[in-house]
């Protein structure tokens, strides 16, 4: 780090010189302190040009900040990811996210509360807003809807 300020320093001193002795030369009289500050001031910025600028060689690898979910190996995991990602990308409202999202329902009421969705007590437990998208029409669910069902279904 202080060898790259050697040169900047060199190069500063050499302009204060070169425009005293310009200055000198023409007659101008140079306030040497205020001379002294400008020639540190454009010193200073060029370096920090120079600096911002000095970006080293490109390098084409990316860094991958978050695993593929491809590279886990559950295949259920792929499965369920691929159907969320088509869902999002669909351009009409498709049943199967919303009828993956009631196997899982079915799956942890079964296991937790001894329920099926059909059961007259688990509307209470899944809550108005997972037995609306369960039970009403096919339709386009948005990430934010898709994450609060699997939180609900999660937390049943």
């Amino acid at each position: 780090m202080i060898g790259r300020w050697w040169p900047r320093v060199a190069g500063g001193l050499a302009a204060y010189v070169g425009l005293g002795l310009l200055l000198v030369l023409i007659d101008a009289d140079p306030d040497p302190v205020r001379l002294a500050l400008l020639v540190a001031i454009c010193t200073a910025l060029l370096g920090l040009l120079r600096d911002a600028l000095n970006l080293g060689e490109p390098s084409w690898q990316v860094d991958v900040e978050r695993p593929s979910v491809r590279d886990s190996g559950d295949p259920r995991l792929l499965r369920n990811v691929g159907l969320m990602e088509a869902h999002l990308s669909s351009r009409t409202p498709d049943h199967t996210l919303r009828d993956r999202l009631g196997v899982l329902t079915d799956q942890v009421l079964r296991q937790r509360h001894g329920l099926h969705r059909g059961d007259p007590g688990a509307a209470a437990v899944l809550g108005p807003e997972l037995s609306a998208v369960l039970s009403g029409p096919a339709r386009w669910l948005s990430r934010a809807e898709i994450d609060r069902c699997l939180t609900i279904i999660e937390e049943l």
